[in-house]
């Protein structure tokens, strides 16, 4: 099964407005304790979060908007709805140490990076999936990266300048991972399949029952029925 799936989710465009809120918060000081958001205690994590709702939905509209153009991730998670997104800052110093997202929040994390990773030092999502070492990920300015919300992971600490990521939750229609695994398997062939700009020339629909494109979308239609919630 993917145990992830990173990707660029803004445009340069998005990205310079958002950045534009963040400066605009800094020069405000328009930040909380981390802690105030709950997830954590004292010398679990150190962080600060955007405390103004109404610039958090400007950057939270941004990203949503992306997310609607992003097919990808709408079929490897077979996503049914999606939380407001928490603005984090981590200074020098700041950490979030080894810990479990609430299992109310959602089926899959997603942490958009803000800012480029050579603005910081430290600071990478450090991602742990039962092997033998954590996978570190730290991307470009823009970039996402979406996994499963059982995941035990942390952030290290940041040892100079400042990181800015946007963190969000994910609800599946499919509450079951091994289904949630075959139905994104299915839209991933059918991607990598000759793109059809419309069925017609395919003449009737027992020539399209017999092709192999709609025979997989039939099977993602009938998973989406019997296991949607």
């Amino acid at each position: 099964m993917k145990q992830f799936y990173t990707r660029q989710v803004l445009s340069e465009g998005e990205l310079s407005q958002i950045k534009e809120v963040i400066s605009y918060a800094n020069t405000h000081n328009i930040w909380q304790d981390g802690l105030k958001s709950g997830g954590g205690f004292s010398r679990v994590k150190s962080n600060l979060e955007m405390s103004d709702p109404a610039l958090s939905q400007k950057i939270n509209s941004l990203i949503m908007s992306s997310l609607d153009r992003d097919n990808y991730f709408v079929n490897f998670i077979a996503a049914r709805e999606t939380t407001f997104n928490i603005v984090s800052k981590t200074i020098s110093g700041g950490y979030y140490n080894p810990h479990y997202d609430n299992w109310n929040n959602g089926d899959y994390s997603t942490t958009v990076f803000l800012n480029d990773p050579d603005e910081y030092i430290g600071g990478e999502l450090c991602l742990y999936f039962g092997g033998e070492e954590e996978i570190k990920i730290k991307l470009k300015s823009g970039w996402g990266i979406t996994y499963p919300t059982g995941t035990l992971h942390r952030v290290n600490k940041v040892s100079s300048g400042v990181r800015y990521v946007s963190v969000f939750w994910t609800k599946s229609l499919i509450e079951d991972s091994f289904i949630r695994h075959i139905y994104s398997e299915i839209c991933d062939i059918q991607k990598n399949m000759v793109k059809y700009e419309s069925p017609v020339h395919l003449g009737d629909c027992l020539s399209a029952s017999k092709d192999p494109f709609f025979m997989l979308e039939g099977l993602r239609q009938q998973i989406l029925r019997r296991y949607a919630r």
